[in-house]
């Protein structure tokens, strides 16, 4: 009977600290070139950050609207990078994408994570590869949720799925002396000048229109205005994907043609798990239970649910 208690007891202690570590947190951090950058911690278990895509946008938009889930197996992340939504940034401001991996090398160091889980989602698999890729010493294992790793790529599947929601030919925005990002814009336009917009990302037009309540214009939109002006965000990271040697999981939407139900097919990681859904650009929105499970499994299958301290 002592020993069966003695061996309660030891649990205990064990697990204690795993139900202490829940967290529900927000504060300013300061980079070493002193821009403030908000920080929101929550949820208990595996450290996770989540990298919002955009460019320019926030990560309200994932933890408002179901991503929120995977609180209950990780403590999540979320920045709002510089330039966006509650964090500093303007026409000074560097946004480099060897500055943005260095505000979250710094953000790891500060918080007193060795290691902790990567989770970019649509834009922010470009930040997150490259994250991943110079520093893999402080990555035990990254989530890719329908993330664009090749935006050459990205635009034509808009241009080609664009033009069929519209029913019109390619050619009609591929016009000679066009450039692929000029006839990227120009289908974007005319989607929302139709109201169509929605069917690059959604099914169902009112998750669309939940999506859009949840971005404050009032906010800071500045990376995404400055981004362009960084041509190493452009560049193909599907090739330094082989290099990765973290355990993957990647999500992709058979209907999401904002990145291209196929654009997974590119990825070359040699420790990967896809899990291709029914949804378009945001399964955590659209399938939040089915989200869940796929991570809790990716999690207790590559023994990482519990705390990386």
């Amino acid at each position: 009977m002592k020993k069966i208690f003695f061996n309660c007891l030891l649990l205990f202690l064990f697990i204690s600290p795993l139900f202490s570590q829940a967290q529900n947190k927000s504060f300013y951090f300061t980079t070493s070139d002193s821009v403030k950058l908000y920080v929101r911690i929550a949820g208990e278990g595996t450290p996770c950050l989540f990298i919002h895509g955009g460019p320019g946008s926030w990560p309200k938009y994932f933890y408002a609207l179901g991503g929120d889930i995977a609180e209950k197996d990780m403590t999540m992340i979320y920045v709002d990078q510089r330039g966006c939504g509650r964090s500093e940034g303007d026409e000074k401001t560097d946004y480099s994408l060897a500055r943005q991996v260095k505000d979250f090398e710094e953000l790891r160091s500060y918080l007193g994570y060795d290691k902790w889980i990567i989770m970019p989602h649509s834009f922010g698999g470009t930040i997150g590869t490259e994250y991943v890729y110079q520093h893999p010493d402080h990555v035990a294992a990254t989530i890719y949720v329908n993330s664009t790793l090749n935006l050459d790529d990205a635009k034509k599947n808009a241009i080609k799925q664009g033009a069929r929601i519209l029913n019109v030919p390619e050619s009609e925005f591929l016009k000679p002396g066009v450039s692929q990002t000029e006839a990227f814009g120009a289908v974007w336009s005319k989607l929302n000048e139709k109201d169509l917009s929605y069917k690059m990302m959604y099914r169902d037009k009112k998750m669309f229109q939940d999506m859009a309540a949840v971005m404050d214009t009032t906010l800071n939109w500045h990376f995404g205005g400055q981004v362009w002006n960084y041509p190493e965000y452009e560049q193909d990271f599907t090739a330094k994907t082989a290099a990765i040697k973290v355990p993957v999981l990647v999500f992709a939407g058979k209907y999401d043609y904002s990145v291209g139900p196929e654009h997974y097919k590119s990825f070359k990681f040699p420790n990967a798990t896809y899990k291709v859904m029914e949804t378009g650009h945001c399964p955590y929105q659209e399938q939040p239970e089915e989200f869940e499970k796929s991570i809790r499994k990716f999690l207790t299958k590559t023994r990482l649910r519990a705390s990386l301290k």
